[in-house]
């Protein structure tokens, strides 16, 4: 009994280390691998008080990601570390940051400075001119003079580029020809060093029409970087600014290069127009999120979705696999997400609460290979008439404490009349089930 006993042990510590790229020992140890293991978060909005707050649920956060084994090389924070970039949000941000319990000595932190948060109109004064080479914002001197980094920078770590960039612009631009250039001149020499590695950027605006967040009908994307990253498909660029969910599959995609949405570390939005209730759906203060990205021995990079509110992660793990030429881009605009939601069988809306005017309509959560991202719920007349409709987020990005079951409650309904409800789930490729419609059901009359 004992053996075998040993030996689960063995296989379970030995199964985990093959999916991170560790040897068996390193998974028994928690030593660190010689590849880079890094961990991402962004829009940390210090002094944001939604919720528990940023001052709670970073840290939180951060534990939560440092728990994590073997334990990371790097943080990264990608923008919004502030609510509005004063000193005193710095202050909140760095004590956090100093916290040798939190982040252990031998982690190196790097942050950037991200746009509508961090940023400021006013002009800073001419010795930040003269470090930066071109006008600076209050909001960078405060930056430079608490953080103590420059805006952009370009590190090796373990063999592997990483570039991060700044803020740099103004309205309606967040980055400004010099931050391109910076990328530009950086890009070149990684990968005229390692044409084969892949390369990490981190930009706090996601790259126009890539990932979950960043297309135009969403509005969280810039295009100033595009012709540059276009000519390197080896560039892994991971962002925020968005707080969409990373939940979502849409949050990684390929085309000319790799663009991944990180989350948010205060509360979550969706886009907009797509739900009833607005960009905030219920208990999004309640979601931060963050990533953890491994090079793996054979080349390939992972990427762990971490629920660092809960301390869950979120599957599956995504795959950017060798070589990084663009030959074996797998999350690409192709992706359909078929098949759709389905609705367990036999499961029938509810109706109840009906007045004259109102009820309240329940249903059970619908099932999908990816995720349910919402619900159309109708109210129907007795001649199948459409006469009143919700959408309703589905609450994915509350992973175990997701509701098994959600409901809405209608008003101006007409009086003294037979109705029925009709709900399709519907997925984040807009993929719509085989819809369930309650019993009809009869309104009081006046």
């Amino acid at each position: 009994m004992k053996k075998l006993l040993t030996i689960t042990f063995f296989t379970v510590l030995l199964i985990p280390a093959m999916l991170t790229g560790m040897s068996a020992g390193q998974a028994l140890t928690g030593q660190a691998s010689e590849l880079p293991r890094f961990a991402v978060i962004s829009d940390t909005h210090f002094e944001n008080n939604r919720g528990e707050g940023a001052k709670v649920k970073v840290p939180k956060a951060l534990k939560n990601l440092m728990n994590k084994k073997p334990l990371v090389d790097t943080i990264f924070i990608v923008g919004d570390l502030t609510d509005h970039g004063n000193q005193k949000e710095y202050d909140q941000l760095l004590a956090v940051l100093d916290d040798k319990n939190l982040i252990p000595e031998n982690v190196d932190v790097y942050v950037m400075m991200g746009f509508n948060h961090d940023k400021s109109s006013r002009s800073a004064t001419d010795d930040v001119k003269n470090i930066l080479g071109y006008a600076a914002t209050a909001a960078q001197k405060n930056f430079l003079e608490k953080v103590k980094k420059p805006l952009h920078q370009f590190v090796e770590i373990k063999g592997y580029s990483f570039i991060t960039l700044s803020e740099g612009g103004s309205n309606p631009s967040p980055y400004n020809n010099e931050v391109k250039k910076f990328l530009e001149a950086k890009l070149a020499e990684a990968a005229k060093n390692d044409p084969d590695k892949p390369i990490f950027v981190f930009t706090h605006v996601p790259p126009l029409n890539t990932c979950y967040g960043s297309w135009k009908n969403e509005g969280w994307g810039t295009d100033v970087f595009t012709p540059v990253l276009n000519r390197y498909p080896q560039a892994i660029v991971i962002s925020g600014h968005s707080h969409f969910p990373i939940g979502d599959p849409r949050s990684i995609y390929q085309d000319k290069f790799t663009s991944i949405n990180d989350g948010s570390t205060t509360y979550s939005e969706v886009e907009p127009g797509i739900l009833n209730i607005g960009i905030h759906p219920e208990n999004s203060e309640k979601v931060t999120e963050g990533l953890i990205v491994n090079v793996l021995e054979n080349g390939n990079v992972e990427v762990e979705r971490w629920d660092t509110y809960r301390n869950e992660e979120i599957l599956p793990r995504w795959t950017i696999n060798a070589p990084h030429n663009g030959s074996n881009f797998r999350y690409t605009k192709v992706r359909n997400g078929l098949p759709a939601p389905t609705f367990a069988e036999g499961i029938l809306p509810t109706v109840d609460n009906i007045t004259e005017k109102s009820c309240t309509v329940t249903f059970s959560q619908a099932t999908d290979n990816d995720v349910v991202h919402r619900y159309l719920i109708e109210i129907l007349d007795d001649n199948e008439k459409v006469i009143s409709s919700f959408r309703k987020f589905s609450q994915f990005y509350l992973n175990s404490e997701m509701p098994k079951e959600l409901s809405v409650t209608f008003t101006d309904l007409p009086s003294g009349k037979t109705l029925s409800v009709r709900v399709t789930a519907i997925d984040s490729y807009n993929n719509s089930s085989k819809p369930i419609k309650s019993q009809p059901f009869l309104t009081n009359k006046n």
